[in-house]
């Protein structure tokens, strides 16, 4: 019987090596096809107010249960709308383990540092135009073929979250909707208020004013040859200004009053309907009845002065307005 070569040992042994540094390389590779790996995106979208690891990255390997647990794990917080931010792998470490994981158990592939960016919704100009000028001809106190409203204008580069957008204008305390009107302007997503701003508009309201034609001297009587009834603006007239011919026909004037002058009331003086001593008809009305008196007047008066006047049938003093000449009305 022949006794085996060296040679043959040699190669018995040389195989049992290679197969044993196999059996250990698979053994410790092996565990690795159960680690969750986390490849990392350059860029994303997102569209919700968090951002979670399954927005950044794939998630491979590992039980499902275990890659959805992390797949939703928030790590940070998006960015504004139409905005973009970047989040490194360190961060993104570091909020894992406060999340409690085991980031040495992680696999990351990938880029080191993810763009991150915010779908938007832009504001829609002519929305908050239309919006703007139906509110102030629903509330305004003018007539609506009077108003013209000019200059609207606003933050029109607003950029809003994704989702059903509905908006409310609000004027301000005490708005007069006359010249120079600011309003808040404010925007709800799916019912929900995320922004609120300021909209300038002007409004201009055009009505008939009286302006004087030629000149007049202190104390003048005004006849219709003095005054012409014109349009103006009254955003750029004061609260007391002629609004109509009547009101000024004769009147006499306090002061000289120059050519294209628009009348007010402080420059002109009302003729005393009623004097001192005069006689008139006392009218009450008392709902659907109307009572008349007999009185005598204690001060004069213009039209639509309180004065007081005696009632001649009682003898007593009583309060009423000037109406005509002739006649005063007591008020209920």
């Amino acid at each position: 019987m022949m006794k085996p070569s060296n040679q043959f040992y040699y190669r018995m042994r040389l195989g049992s090596l290679v197969i044993f540094y196999l059996l250990l390389f698979s053994s410790v590779a092996a565990p690795a096809s159960d680690q969750i790996r986390l490849t990392l995106k350059e860029k994303v979208v997102v569209d919700q107010d968090m951002v979670r690891i399954s927005d950044l990255a794939d998630i491979s390997g590992g039980s499902q249960a275990a890659a959805s647990h992390l797949g939703a794990t928030t790590v940070a917080t998006s960015p504004l709308p139409g905005q973009i931010r970047f989040v490194s792998l360190d961060y993104i470490r570091i909020r894992l383990r406060q999340a409690g994981f085991q980031t040495d158990d992680l696999t990351f592939q990938g880029v080191q540092d993810v763009q991150i960016g915010r779908e938007a919704v832009r504001l829609s100009r002519n929305m908050v135009i239309h919006a703007v000028e139906t509110t102030i001809r629903e509330r305004m106190p003018w007539k609506n073929e009077d108003v013209v409203i000019n200059n609207i204008h606003f933050d029109d580069d607003i950029q809003l979250p994704t989702g059903k957008l509905t908006h409310r204008i609000v004027p301000t305390r005490n708005e007069d909707y006359l010249g120079q009107t600011l309003l808040a302007l404010q925007l709800y997503v799916d019912g929900e208020l995320v922004k609120k701003t300021w909209v300038h508009a002007d409004i201009s309201v055009m009505a008939d004013v009286v302006k004087v034609v030629r000149p007049l001297g202190k104390n003048q009587k005004i006849e219709g040859a003095d005054v012409a009834v014109v349009r103006g603006d009254l955003a750029d007239l004061p609260s007391d200004t002629v609004r109509s011919a009547e009101e000024a026909l004769g009147s006499r004037t306090t002061q000289m009053i120059y050519p294209n002058t628009i009348l007010k009331a402080g420059m002109i003086s009302l003729p005393p309907l009623v004097r001192r001593g005069d006689i008139v008809k006392i009218v009450a009305n008392a709902g659907p009845m109307t009572i008349t008196a007999t009185g005598k007047v204690k001060q004069q008066g213009c039209k639509g002065e309180m004065i007081s006047v005696i009632n001649t049938d009682s003898n007593r003093v009583i309060t009423a307005r000037v109406i005509r000449a002739g006649a005063v009305a007591v008020e209920f």
